[in-house]
């Protein structure tokens, strides 16, 4: 591992070298011409999958011997042909070219002196003293130098080059490299190396790994992908360093177990915490796909009763029938701060809740019955007992679909029931059914939408919310909605071209009574955020527990600018506000008599030139209250984005918030910048003006070219203001054809910066 980390650190070094001159490369062959003719090298090792097949070879049904040559010498004695002078010989898929030939007609056996040439699908070979027969595709040659094509863009040099069958060959004494011809960033010394390319995979015994002319890895075997099907054996471990775990490195074992089934065993070593185990079982058929995930660490050397730790995971699907489907997503995990000290596949750091869900779906004509358990455990110690989420243990819901009359008339709703399950607060059923009808007129100028709702329910609760209130509270409220749009065009020049512009005037009426609903508990239901998407929903609340009342109406406008040769968006604003004819009194905590208007909200998306896009969305109070501020809500994002992968996100974001809990505002810097010769780098930067501290922070630099890629990134994350911020370092070391050392920092990458795509 030593020799591993020694080679990292001497890549750079030879990357310098190749970008100034030609201390790394290394001169064409004198054969190059008839090695590397007509074929590029547009990618380096196995072919990726986006760009398709490789061409099929060329398949006769009895092909024939062709030969052509300066000089011909028959002995009918020994049925031996005696050729000289730029001789061809040709046979389907395969080609020979020498100076000297010998063919012997009785065994199909030919023998050259000096330099020869082979070609077959997938693979040119140049050496010497070959023997080769055209009617088994097999042959010797000696100081050869190969090079593969179709599927593998591979090449090396060998001592003795053989050709056991048409798609399996083996070399001894050998180099290999996927980088191309003039260039060896990276090479493999190794004693013998075996090639199938039916099975997909390579081989070598002896191997040397050498960077540049420096050796950094020895190893006795070796086995490597040459395309892109699995194969059991080891994966390229990661390596990675953080404050938590110290030097953290896991070494999985791939089992290709059939076809539709594998399975990896990760064993996964932390300098500060001792040895963790790890695996994952996968399968898929044509009725059910599954995962199994799971991590044990049996004696945690970080905390101090040393106890065990782990994590489970179970995701599964499947349709047993023609109307039937499950889904099944079990999780659990050993202990609170389990995500937190060590990270996996569930690691978003924030998260609060992890769900455990089963459903059962049954799909009929024209309905769809959905039966649900769904739990959670909670990972967030701060998070108060009584406001972690309700179980539903279980739920039913019917959801019928929108049946049509031939005028255009519109019916449809759902029905449910739920029994809300919690250890620290009242608990209860609840029944609740949501029938509609509507009319939509639609025309190309715009639409009308009148249509009335009815929302019920009825509750069974095991206490009332407060001391002589009902144990079985409900509700039956309707509720009426029109909304029109109309929508004008006109053709107009947007910087020079010709665009079309559009005028959309939007109104949205709701009217929904009062009911008085505070002896209902919240069992899922929270309060919509405000803002433009929202302005035109139903309802303000989520969930069934409230139902807002409303005499409003909404006056929402949006222009949009249309290129008129493509169609493409190059600019929408709008703008929105509600007028209310009486103040809404359902709400979820106590508050003032508001003003006669909301805020107004607006958003804004731009593509201000070819390669800068621009999004907004603010929300601004005509009428504050004495003690609060107009501007409630304001987003800015401006970003930057080639096809030189060039990516710079500039970000703002403040919210006023409904508690001094709640709100927040930041600025965020994100960045990936090509700068010279195959280097990039890469960055983000998250700071808390509200806080005045710096919450998430990275840099890192990539650097390589076709045939391998580093990547060097610290990270800094702070999961609140009030807690410690955690730093680590992740390496990864790339060679196109071998596989990945080090941490996946690419997916890492996707993740954090806005617009990052992985080569």
């Amino acid at each position: 591992m030593a020799l591993v980390l020694i080679g990292l650190l001497l890549v750079p070094l030879g990357w310098a070298a190749a970008a100034t001159g030609d201390e790394t490369s290394i001169a064409l062959p004198h054969d190059a011409t008839r090695l590397y003719r007509n074929l590029d090298w547009s990618f380096c090792g196995p072919r990726p999958a986006g760009l398709g097949p490789a061409p099929a070879p060329l398949v006769l049904d009895e092909p024939l011997l062709v030969v052509d040559a300066d000089d011909a010498q028959y002995d009918q004695d020994t049925e031996r042909v005696t050729l000289r002078g730029r001789i061809e010989a040709e046979r389907g898929d395969q080609r020979l070219e020498s100076d000297i030939l010998v063919y012997d007609r009785r065994t199909g056996e030919m023998t050259a002196a000096g330099r020869t040439f082979v070609e077959q699908t997938g693979l040119r070979l140049v050496g010497d003293r070959a023997r080769w027969n055209l009617d088994r595709q097999e042959g010797r040659l000696a100081d050869a130098q190969y090079r593969f094509s179709g599927d593998l863009n591979a090449r090396g040099t060998a001592v003795e080059a053989e050709v056991v069958a048409p798609r399996l060959s083996r070399y001894r004494d050998i180099t290999y490299t996927t980088c191309p011809p003039g260039y060896s960033d990276w090479s493999l010394i190794a004693r013998t190396l075996t090639i199938d390319q039916e099975a997909g995979v390579g081989t070598a015994r002896h191997a040397r790994l050498r960077v540049g002319p420096w050796p950094v890895l020895y190893t006795p075997y070796l086995r490597f992908p040459i395309d892109g099907r699995r194969h059991s054996g080891f994966l390229v471990p990661t390596i990675g360093n953080s404050t938590t775990t110290g030097f953290d490195v896991t070494t999985p074992y791939y089992f290709n177990i059939a076809p539709a089934m594998d399975a990896t065993l990760s064993p996964r070593y932390m300098s500060r915490r001792g040895l963790m185990l790890g695996g994952e079982w996968r399968f898929l058929t044509r009725r059910q796909s599954g995962e199994i995930y799971g991590e044990w660490l049996p004696r945690d050397q970080g905390t101090r009763d040393k106890g065990s730790r782990g994590l489970i995971q179970i995701s599964h699907q499947s349709a047993p029938g023609r109307r039937w489907r499950t889904d099944l997503d079990l999780n659990q995990v050993s202990d609170a701060r389990y995500l937190e000290d060590f990270g996996n596949r569930l690691d978003v750091t924030s998260v609060r809740n992890i769900e455990r869900r089963g459903d059962l779906l049954y799909i009929g004509d024209g309905w769809r019955l959905l039966t649900r358990l769904q739990a959670f455990q909670t990972v967030d110690d701060g998070l108060p007992a009584a406001d972690r989420p309700y179980g539903r243990l279980p739920q039913w819901l019917l959801d019928l679909d929108t049946w049509r009359h031939p005028s255009g008339f519109e019916v449809g709703g759902d029905l449910e029931y739920v029994y809300f399950a919690h250890d620290d607060r009242e608990q209860g059923h609840r029944v609740a059914l949501a029938p509609f009808m509507r009319y939509p007129l639609r025309r190309g100028y715009g639409h009308l939408i009148p249509q009335a709702r009815l929302f019920g329910a009825g509750y069974s609760l095991s206490a009332p919310r407060e001391p002589g209130a009902s144990t079985s509270p409900g509700y039956l409220v309707p509720r009426f909605s029109l909304d029109g749009q109309l929508n004008f065009e006109r053709t107009l020049q947007w910087f020079g071209a010709p665009a079309l512009q559009t005028l959309e005037p939007r109104l949205f009426y709701l009217y929904s009574p009062y009911h008085d609903q505070d002896d209902i508990p919240l069992f899922d239901t929270t309060e919509l955020s405000f803002g433009f998407s929202n302005l035109f929903r139903e309802n303000r609340f989520t969930g069934r527990d409230r139902i807002g009342d409303a005499n409003q109406l909404t006056l929402g406008l949006t222009s949009r600018t249309l290129d008129d040769r493509d169609g493409d968006e190059r600019l929408r604003v709008s703008l929105g506000q509600i007028l209310y004819f009486d103040q809404p009194q359902v709400r979820l905590t106590e508050t003032t008599r508001g003003p006669r208007t909301s805020a107004i909200a607006g958003e804004l998306a731009a593509r201000l030139w070819a390669n800068w896009t621009a999004r907004a969305s603010v929300q601004w109070d005509p009428n504050p209250a004495a003690d609060g501020a107009q501007w409630e809500k304001r987003v800015v994002q401006l970003q930057y984005q080639d096809a030189h992968d060039r990516v710079l996100n500039l970000g703002y974001r403040f919210d006023l918030g409904t508690s001094p809990d709640t709100r927040y505002e930041d600025a965020d810097l994100g960045i990936r910048w090509p700068v010279a010769g195959g280097v990039e780098v890469v960055g983000r930067w998250l700071y808390s003006l509200l806080h005045e501290e710096t919450m998430e922070a990275l840099a890192g630099i990539e650097f390589g070219r076709c045939c391998w890629r580093v990547r060097l990134v610290g990270h800094r994350f702070k999961n609140a203001p009030e807690r410690p911020a955690t730093s680590s370092i992740m390496l990864q070391f790339e060679l196109a054809g071998l596989g990945q050392l080090g941490h996946p920092i690419d997916q890492f990458l996707e993740r954090e910066i806005y617009g990052y795509r992985s080569d």
